[in-house]
């Protein structure tokens, strides 16, 4: 039987500029009980205003209990200091927040 309850915290593990107003953010997911879950990618300027730039889902493993690092590109950056954080969801609920990061970029394009 799979155990109930939400998701595990995703952790950010780094990133890097991925040019033209994009960043590639390295990250493993939480412990998912056996169950898909979404990893959902926040930005802000503020630390109080949180805006969705992307959601990854993540399909449960059937042989393997461990996370695996992965690495996902955000585009459409247009400010060149925010802040990042993850979390996850599934079918029992929704993780806690992951570790906020600041990200600086140069070279971001205005449009």
């Amino acid at each position: 039987m799979l155990s109930q309850g939400p998701p595990g915290v995703p952790t950010i593990i780094g990133w890097q500029d991925g040019g033209k107003g994009s960043i590639i953010v390295s990250w493993t997911e939480g412990f998912n009980r056996g169950y898909d879950q979404i990893i959902h990618f926040q930005i802000s300027s503020d630390s109080i205003s949180w805006t969705e730039q992307l959601a990854h889902t993540v399909f449960a493993k059937v042989q393997n209990n461990y996370p695996l690092l992965r690495n996902t590109t955000i585009a459409g950056l247009i400010d060149t200091q925010f802040q990042l954080r993850l979390f996850s969801s599934d079918t029992w609920g929704i993780s806690n927040m992951s570790v906020v990061w600041n990200i600086s970029i140069k070279g971001i394009l205005r449009g």
